[in-house]
């Protein structure tokens, strides 16, 4: 048991010198984190920032443009909108090429300028502020995080807008489109919270294998760092007066003080980084919430089919404004079939059938064509629950009340228990939940966030649970700092022949 307890005692003791600075920055930049979130412009942003469209000039449908600008890729997405007075395709090829076509004329955009960058740039403000700097990045810089996931890469034009709020304004060369704005506030703020938090400066953005090794395995030898800790603090636990509620046996105070917050606080730790952990999905552990490549496939009715949207945009976009300040139109199919989805923004949307002219829109699927889809999706299983949700569960939802009502949840009677959440207003299987998708929710949002239903809603009380909490793990990490600034003083002070101030851990 003595040699067990040395080598637990060892193991916390190196990693805590290791891992000490580390921790107190998650600590601290997680009170941060509570509050601020990482400067990427989401689709809901951006759409309040366009223009309401006018596409009368539109003379050619998809299809056509395609073959008017010679675009021989398979299209993987699509849409419509605005480039300053003239409408254009958006394109985006399984390829991931990013296009733009013109549809009055069919003409493949040419790469942005900077003349046009600045005009694209001004009429996104809505003139409110001129550029004052252009630059062209050709690599991801510290604000283009979110680039892969938002549909876009360098290279692309920065520019610094002369307001207030130092606004900085990124247009893509490739499309002509504005894909990130972020101000002077936003950025300060990034570095109190998301950066320091994710170990995320510029350099590990752009090579994401070693940004992922570095984040799975720190957090991992945490983890182990936090498990001997809280051993240790049950075997040095001990109370020499049953009136005392002292029970560290270490008369130095920054040693008695780690033991009393890690003892208490310690599991708390633990669960926070072992959850951080899993935020990763490390070894593939856990499987994907969205619907595999082939499931995609049977959903969508195959490979997505431009010849599908036979119907002018220009026609669609009339009917859709009699709703709709409309700012964007997505091509979307579903089961072989073409739809028109327009948005105003994320919570008001419409759709059309893309087909033929006659029909009119609506804003809900029915939800009796997408319980079948999932039954063809699972052949030969049985369905548990078919019940639309008007409120979020435990899965479905999210801390701002921002993701789009209804949806419909089917429970599917699989070896993994499969639920699917589809978006009656897009028609999307926005969520696939299995076994293990459902742990790997309760093991990293439940312990790293406290995202329980009985809590997450009830604010300023989810506020002040965190934030002692967090409290009490910054302290047990800042008195572990602080006796790792002493070991290296020590050591610092046997080199050059000091003689060592007495101190003693064990």
């Amino acid at each position: 048991m003595k040699t067990v307890t040395k080598y637990t005692l060892l193991f916390h003791r190196y990693l805590g010198f290791a891992l000490s600075l580390l921790f107190v920055i998650w600590f601290l930049s997680g009170f941060a984190m509570m509050y601020v979130k990482y400067p990427t412009m989401r689709q809901n942003e951006k759409l309040q920032n366009l223009p309401v469209v006018d596409l009368s000039q539109t003379k050619f449908t998809l299809q056509q443009a395609l073959q008017k600008a010679n675009i021989t890729d398979t299209v993987r997405a699509a849409r419509i909108g605005m480039l300053l007075e003239r409408p254009v395709y958006r394109i985006t090829t399984i390829q991931n090429k990013n296009l733009t076509i013109y549809a009055d004329n069919g003409e493949l955009l040419a790469p942005t300028d900077t003349l046009l960058a600045r005009k694209l740039a001004i009429a996104f403000v809505k003139n409110r502020c001129q550029p004052e700097k252009l630059e062209t990045l050709t690599e991801t810089d510290q604000w283009m995080a979110g680039a892969r996931s938002m549909g876009y890469q360098p290279p692309v034009h920065r520019l610094t807008m002369n307001d207030p709020e130092k606004t900085y304004i990124y247009v893509s060369v490739q499309t002509g489109e504005v894909v990130q704005m972020v101000n002077a506030k936003q950025r300060f703020l990034a570095w109190l919270g998301p950066i320091p938090h994710w170990i995320y400066p510029a350099v590990l953005l752009r090579n994401r294998p070693l940004w992922n090794d570095i984040i799975v395995w720190t957090s991992s030898l945490g983890t182990l760092m936090c498990l001997a800790g809280i051993a240790m603090g049950f075997i040095r636990y001990k109370r020499n007066n049953e009136d005392s509620l002292a029970f560290s046996p270490y008369k130095k105070k920054w040693f008695r003080w780690h033991h009393y917050t890690g003892f208490v606080f310690g599991i708390f730790a633990f669960t926070w980084v072992f959850s951080g952990l899993l935020s990763m999905t490390p070894w593939d552990w856990a499987p994907s919430t969205r619907l595999n490549p082939d499931e995609n496939k049977q959903w969508t009715g195959g490979i997505f089919n431009p010849k599908l949207f036979t119907l002018n945009p220009s026609a669609a976009s009339l009917l859709f404004k009699n709703n709709l300040a409309l700012k964007e139109i997505h091509f979307t199919q579903i089961a072989g079939k073409p739809y028109f989805l327009a948005y105003q923004d994320d919570l008001h949307t419409s759709l059309l059938s893309a087909e033929s002219s006659g029909n009119k829109p609506f804003n809900l699927f029915q939800s009796k064509q997408f319980i079948q889809n999932i039954k063809d999706l699972n052949p030969g299983r049985g369905m548990e629950e078919a019940l639309i949700l008007t409120a979020y569960d435990d899965y479905y939802y999210t801390k701002n009340k921002d993701k789009r009502l209804p949806v419909l949840r089917v429970k599917m009677d699989t070896p993994e228990k499969t639920w699917y959440y589809v978006d009656l207003k897009t028609g999307q299987v926005v969520l696939k939940h299995e076994k293990k998708s459902r742990l790997e929710r309760w093991l990293y949002n439940g312990l790293h966030s406290l995202d329980f239903s009985f809590l997450r809603y009830k604010r300023p009380l989810w506020d002040v649970v965190v934030i002692i909490l967090m409290l009490g793990g910054l302290a047990a990490s800042s008195t572990g700092l602080v006796l790792t600034g002493r070991w290296l003083r020590r050591k610092q002070n046997k080199v050059s022949g000091k003689k060592p101030v007495k101190a003693r851990i064990s």
